[in-house]
């Protein structure tokens, strides 16, 4: 039974039998097939296209400005905490509670990454909490790594403020 080589041959594929059940494909697959995705009802597939039409639509105008506002006071955050400039700056963007904790983790050192350069800000997602707040994921580059952080903002009668954030 060896081959040329020195090689022996693969088997030969069986097809499966009514003993051994045809597995069902894996859920993290995407089916290419437009009758296996079409599923569920009609209605649930109006309710379906619709969320999908809200989430990838068109921003109104405030989710336009709480995106600027997140990425400034952010970047002015990132600038804080490198030491470029001082938390007092931070004053007509953020509560003082944020102003605090930021003082306190620049000036304990605690900062992730902070011997390997300046902070980057790279990347903001803004996603609206309601019509008065909304919560912020941002990425951030130090030299050749890559860092996140979150926050939060919230619109009062001056405007949105950062009112909570987070380093990882």
């Amino acid at each position: 039974m060896v081959f040329e080589g020195g090689f022996v041959r693969p088997a030969p594929q069986l097809e499966p039998s009514a003993a051994q059940p045809r597995q069902p494909p894996c859920r993290n697959r995407a089916f290419r097939n437009a009758t296996e995705r079409r599923s569920g009802t009609v209605a649930l597939q109006r309710v379906l296209r619709a969320s999908h039409a809200a989430k990838s639509g068109a921003c109104d105008e405030s989710d336009v400005v709480a995106r600027q506002f997140a990425a400034a006071a952010l970047r002015v955050a990132l600038e804080v905490l490198d030491g470029r400039r001082s938390p007092l700056q931070l004053r007509p963007l953020a509560d003082t509670g944020v102003i605090a904790a930021l003082r306190t983790v620049a000036d304990r050192g605690q900062v992730p990454g902070r011997g390997l350069g300046g902070a980057t800000l790279t990347r903001v997602d803004v996603i609206m909490a309601g019509s008065r707040a909304a919560e912020v994921c941002a990425g951030y580059d130090r030299g050749t790594r890559h860092f996140a952080l979150a926050a939060r903002i919230v619109r009062g009668r001056s405007g949105w403020r950062l009112t909570a954030f987070r380093v990882f």
